[in-house]
C-alpha cells in the first residue's frame, strides 16, 4: 500500500513539472483573455496576471508574461571569445586593417598572455 501511495505521489509531481513549461503561456492567454473582456478575473488571477506588478493589467503585463515564457529555461546566448594573438592585433593596428582593435584590445591580450 506504501508503494502504491508513493508512486501515486511522484505522478503527481511529474504531472505538475511537466505542466510547468505551459503554465507561462496560459499565463499569456488568460491576460490577452482579460484584456479582450472574454473572462473576469478573480483576486488570485489578478495577481497571477499582474506580471510587473504595477496594480493594473495592461498589454505591459502580456509582453512580461511572453518574455518570461520565451526566457524559461534557455541559457542566455553568448558570443564566442576572440582568440587573437599580441601580434596579430599589432600587426592589424599598423596595416590599418578593418575592425582596428584599440589600445585596451592590446592590453587585455597581453595580460592574458601574461597570465599564461
Amino acid at each position: 500500500m506504501k508503494k502504491i501511495f508513493t508512486l501515486l505521489i511522484c505522478v503527481v509531481a511529474m504531472s505538475f513539472a511537466a505542466h510547468a513549461n505551459d503554465n507561462n503561456m496560459d499565463l499569456v492567454y488568460r491576460c490577452i483573455d482579460v484584456l479582450m473582456g472574454k473572462s473576469q478575473p478573480t483576486t488570485i488571477m489578478t495577481t497571477n496576471l499582474d506580471a510587473n506588478h504595477d496594480g493594473v493589467i495592461d498589454i505591459a503585463d502580456v509582453t512580461t508574461l511572453i518574455d518570461m515564457a520565451l526566457l524559461a529555461g534557455k541559457p542566455a546566448a553568448k558570443a564566442p571569445a576572440l582568440e587573437t594573438s599580441v601580434e596579430d592585433m599589432i600587426d592589424n593596428m599598423l596595416d590599418g586593417v578593418e575592425p582596428t582593435p584599440t589600445i585596451g584590445d592590446v592590453t587585455d591580450a597581453i595580460d592574458k598572455k601574461l597570465e599564461k
